[in-house]
């Protein structure tokens, strides 16, 4: 060393220390570049507070998943790219999750029932098959081969399904939650929320006890204005007083309310209301209401059905007779915030339960029973929650219920629409280790568009974007992470539950919603003029006619005039005019100097759409009215003549106003052949392929074996007894045909609605004068009523010689030698505001009044019938008011429901196929209410719908009946004939229904 540092020096001895040291730095941190990291996010397992994963939410929210410090280092071209394929991802577990759905659905459905077949058995198998499933029954302690099952009913009264993880298949009862609602805490609970949203001051705030109270709860707030205490009672019973029950009394109360400044009173006394509520998923969730309900006048003791208020709009209909229209409103929204209220507080009940099984079966639904009063202030006090027995459900629930949960309509494609702008990043994701998007959430998107296609009388409560929930999903969160037993699944370090609680996935839900509302328009989420759509599915407001206006569907383009003059001599005229189908032509061709023209089409053509252009810059084309729709629109084409008037109209004077009329006259031909044979073959017609009501039953044209021609058809039904009304279930068109394979080889005008067992029978003009003498019929309804009375008219009077298009009250007098009094009230007046329309009970008195004096016989006939419009609570309100103007003996006849609102019209509500076969049902509980009233019934609706096409002109595509103008050459008086061979066909069931043992 000593001869190195001697032949270098000591200072280059440094210099090459230095540089070695320098060499070792720069090679150890090569090496370390090398080295493996741990994986990014790891970190020591420890207790991390909730309020921490939530605050490093917040931030994975802000910054980007990649960090919770940095921001987002990654370009735009990898985030587009990250973008892209999230989608992708999205979109084929939608596709797999749909196609295991509908895989699922074409397993039989099994019906756990005790021992024989009782009716509710009996009817749910039948609702099952009319919905296209294969049912498969199986008594208890009898085993069976395991096999896989689309859906479960369990009759028995007790819980005996089990169902695996993921597993698809859906079961009528959600045991967790029937658990939860077991517990009369949970009433309580679902108050003290309902307080903390409250607007109402403290001090009126409705205090929960559940019983028994410590001594110092039990203390009397005599310091309260007004204070009603309510008990539920030990054996379900429900009571309110004004004084505070004794100790002793006490002892049969499981829950208290104090309600200050009282319980809300209707028509003088204490109501309460049992709803029907279903669960079609708890976690999330998604619930409905049904129209129906039951109402109870309440007393000290015990609560009285009322008979006369059976749906939720007699409820709506006399608070706001008895206080005002937004008192109503202010009712109906505390009503469905307080249900969802309850919901959230039972889902949470449930998710704090310690349960082990909380998501084993997600499309596991239940039936609650659900009892509420209101306070002075219209708060809603959830009084007593419990399961649903199916077997003792009214019937239209029963339906309503199997119809929803049994929907199996594929609805992929209209979920992938949206599901491109489904954003996970918005859910309140539990930690880093799970996933937010779960299969769980894609199956609740997919089921939640499906039920939202079924025809059914419920309203969805949740989810729905009518109304801001965004508080109090934060409440529940809020409470849902400060449960110990809940904060549980925030700190997860193994597998998380395969749900979510609603609050966690609400703003996805949320914004899913919004966006199939405006894909959709919103026409079934969107209440009209305040009124809830399926309140007004009953009655007024959404089956109307002709001019009902329907804003979703109007057109609101504005016109469209390239070119436009500015020339005086242009100002009346018409620049084009289009048809569609092109196989409508105008003849002449269009001139615009000319203003009559007509046009031929098809009998298949029942649609065509027009467009018109004026010339003038300050003008625009209109139909039918100056006001009528603007430059373009769809149209009905009834057989025979159908007259279009397009006016033109200046827009730049402060009313319009028209300058010129065209007129079109569309001639829509009619099918088959023009003379009769009686050779022809015998054929049967109960519904038409092209719009099948009854999915189980064929179509078409069959032809009838039985019978060799026309003739010896005719020979056996002119033996058979006259048809009773009751006659009439198994009823079908009978027509002579060439051949039964081509409907355009029949003689249509010979058709006959017959059934095998007894003859339709015309009454002669002369019999039918003879059996009106002496009577007053009151005919209540909308225009296919009002075809019937004309027809009645004029065969009283062997003519037609005075007639109107009224839509209000209509006395005709002087008829049939001044001894017959016929007279029409229109229902429903749909053009005028909801708020602002007679209450069917007042039209019902108005009609009366008017018709007056009237013998409490059958001397008085009654006759009341729509398209859609009418039900059971319409025939509740006619009883009603009969006994109050002491009429309760006189003969009652309803006219069934018919075929219409089946094209897309401008201006006109549509009826998809799915809701026309609901109202097969509708129509049957109809018959079923009305002939316990004691009403006779004429079923029209398959009698119109088989021949749907065979309408008449209007724009409803439900008038089966027309009056033209006769030439009388031998007077000046004009005379009018009722053209219409189904309108015939149903105004003589009714006139035999008027004169049966009279002839």
């Amino acid at each position: 060393m000593a001869l190195f540092t001697s032949v270098l020096g000591v200072k280059d001895v440094f210099l090459l220390l230095l540089l070695i040291g320098i060499s070792s730095l720069l090679l150890t941190y090569h090496i370390v570049l090398y080295l493996p990291y741990p994986p990014e996010g790891h970190k020591e397992v420890k207790d991390v507070h909730f309020l921490e994963i939530r605050q490093n939410q917040i931030a994975r929210k802000t910054y980007g998943e990649d960090g919770l410090d940095l921001p987002e280092k990654v370009d735009h071209q990898e985030q587009k790219a990250t973008a892209t394929t999230r989608k992708l991802n999205i979109l084929n577990k939608i596709f797999k999750i749909e196609e295991r759905i509908i895989a699922v659905s074409r397993f039989p459905a099994l019906i756990e029932n005790e021992g024989a077949k009782d009716n509710s058995t009996l009817v749910l198998e039948d609702l099952l098959r009319h919905l296209d499933y294969r049912v498969i029954h199986r008594a208890e302690n009898v085993g069976q081969k395991k096999q896989k099952l689309s859906m479960i009913w369990n009759l028995k009264g007790h819980n005996s399904t089990t169902v695996t993880e993921n597993d698809l298949k859906k079961i009528n009862s959600i045991q967790s939650l029937q658990r939860v609602v077991a517990d009369p805490s949970l009433l309580c609970s679902i108050q003290k929320t309902q307080n903390a949203f409250s607007k109402v001051r403290v001090g009126d705030r409705t205090l929960c006890y559940v019983l028994p109270h410590l001594s110092t709860e039990l203390k009397v707030d005599s310091h309260k204005r007004e204070l009603d205490y309510m008990y539920l009672h030990k054996d379900d019973n429900i009571s309110i007083q004004k004084l505070h029950l004794t100790q002793r009394e006490m002892m049969t109360v499981r829950v208290e309310w104090r309600v200050s400044p009282g319980v809300l009173m209707l028509e003088g006394a204490p109501f309460s209301l049992r709803l029907a509520v279903l669960i079609t998923s708890l976690s999330p969730l998604r619930a409905y209401l049904h129209s129906s309900c039951q109402v109870f006048k309440i007393n000290q003791s015990n609560r009285i059905k009322r008979e006369d208020l059976t749906t939720l709009w007699h409820v709506r209909q006399s608070i706001q007779q008895n206080f005002e229209e937004t008192t109503a409103k202010l009712w109906w929204n505390h009503l469905r915030r307080g249900l969802i209220n309850g919901l959230l507080t039972a889902e949470l009940g449930v998710w704090t339960s310690g349960a082990d099984n909380l998501c084993r079966c997600s499309r596991c639904f239940q039936s609650l029973s659900v009892d509420i009063v209101f306070t002075n202030e219209f708060q809603p006090i959830i009084l007593k929650v419990e399961p649903s027995d199916y077997r003792v459900m009214p019937q239209d629930i029963k339906n309503d219920v199997v119809m929803l949960t049994s929907f199996k309509e594929p609805v992929y494609e209209d979920v992938v629409k949206e599901a491109g702008n489904i954003q996970p990043q918005k859910m309140h994701c539990r930690s880093e280790l799970s996933p937010c998007l779960q299969e769980s959430d894609l199956t609740y998107l997919l089921d939640t568009r499906r039920e939202f296609r079924a025809p059914v009388d419920f309203l969805r409560l949740y989810p729905t974007v009518s109304e801001d929930y965004s508080h109090l999903m934060d409440h529940f969160l809020h409470l849902f992470f400060m449960d110990q037993r809940g904060s549980k699944f925030v700190n997860v370090t193994g597998h998380p539950p395969s749900c979510h609680f609603t609050p966690e996935v609400h703003p996805v839900i949320e914004e899913a919603e919004r966006l199939y509302q405006q894909s959709s328009k919103g026409r079934q989420l969107t209440p009209i003029q305040n009124k809830p759509m399926f309140l007004s599915r009953k009655l007024d407001a959404q089956f109307s006619e002709d001019n009902l206006i329907n804003e979703d569907v109007m057109s609101t383009s504005g016109k469209v005039t390239p070119n436009c003059s500015s020339d005086q001599q242009d100002l009346s005229l018409l620049s084009t005019v289009t048809l569609s189908p092109s196989s409508v032509q105008l003849s002449p061709e269009f001139d615009p100097q000319h203003t009559m023209y007509e046009a031929h089409a098809d009998y298949n053509t029942i649609v065509f759409s027009i467009t018109a252009i004026t010339k003038h810059c300050n003008t625009t084309a209109r139909f039918h009215t100056p006001d009528g729709e603007d430059s373009s629109m769809n149209y009905t084409l009834g057989l025979g003549e159908n007259r279009i008037r397009i006016h033109v109209v200046m827009t730049s004077t402060t009313e319009p106003q028209i300058v010129n009329t065209y007129v079109i006259l569309i001639w829509r031909q009619g099918r088959g052949i023009p003379h009769l044979r009686p050779s022809l073959r015998v054929c049967q017609l109960t519904q038409d392929c092209e719009l099948k009501y009854s999915p189980s039953e064929s179509c078409g044209l069959r032809a009838v074996t039985r019978f060799r021609s026309w003739r010896l058809y005719q020979k056996y039904t002119s033996q058979l007894p006259v048809c009773q009304q009751s006659d009439y279930q198994e009823t079908s068109w009978f027509v002579p045909c060439e051949d039964c394979k081509d409907p355009h080889s029949c003689h249509w005008r010979s058709a006959t609605w017959q059934t095998n067992i007894c003859q339709t029978k015309h009454l002669s003009d002369l019999d039918i004068s003879s059996c009106f003498k002496g009577r007053k019929v009151l005919f209540i309804g909308d225009s296919t009523n009002r075809g019937i009375m004309h027809y009645i008219l004029e065969k009283i009077n062997g003519s037609l010689t005075e007639w109107d298009k009224t839509h209000n009250l209509k006395l005709y007098k002087s008829i049939n030698g001044n001894q017959t009094d016929l007279s029409f009230s229109y229902y429903p007046q749909f053009w005028l505001p909801t708020n602002h329309r007679p209450a069917f009970d007042k039209a019902v008195f108005q009609l009366i009044k008017w018709t007056k004096p009237l013998s409490d016989d059958n001397r008085t006939v009654l006759v009341v019938g729509g398209v859609h419009w009418l039900a059971s609570q319409h025939l509740d309100l006619i009883i009603k008011a009969l006994k109050r103007e002491n009429l309760s003996h006189i003969k009652l006849i309803v006219k069934g429901l018919g075929s219409g609102f089946h094209q897309h019209v401008n201006g006109v509500h549509y009826l998809p196929q799915t809701d026309i076969q609901k109202l097969v049902l509708r129509e049957r509980e109809l018959e079923k209410h009305g002939r316990k009233l004691g009403f006779e019934f004429i079923k029209t609706f398959n009698l119109t719908m088989a021949r749907f096409k065979d309408f008449l002109q209007g724009k409803c595509a439900c008038h089966f009946h027309k009056l033209s103008e006769v030439k009388n050459p031998g007077s000046e008086k004009t005379v009018y004939h009722v053209q219409g061979e189904i309108n015939e066909i149903y105004s003589q069931m009714v006139i035999n229904s008027i004169c049966k043992n009279e002839t």
